[in-house]
């Protein structure tokens, strides 16, 4: 059986626990156009606790995303 999205992306949350993640990561499991909306519902559904944070390169003009996973919701 195949596993959701959300099921993947959390996967991928689980096997790199504390670990920044690219947003490049989260595409290819939770889809292209989803990606934003299964860590969404890793959160919510799953009581994820994910931080998210964001870097320019240096011509300060394309911005990279990072996630990582720290805990569950108390």
């Amino acid at each position: 059986m195949k596993a959701s999205a959300t099921l993947r992306t959390a996967a991928v949350f689980r096997r790199n626990y504390r670990k920044w993640v690219s947003a490049l990561k989260l595409v290819q499991a939770g889809g292209m156009l989803a990606w934003r909306t299964e860590v969404s519902r890793c959160r919510t559904q799953l009581g994820m606790v994910i931080e998210n944070k964001q870097e320019r390169d240096r011509s300060g003009k394309v911005v990279r995303s990072f996630y990582r996973y720290v805990r569950k919701a108390a």
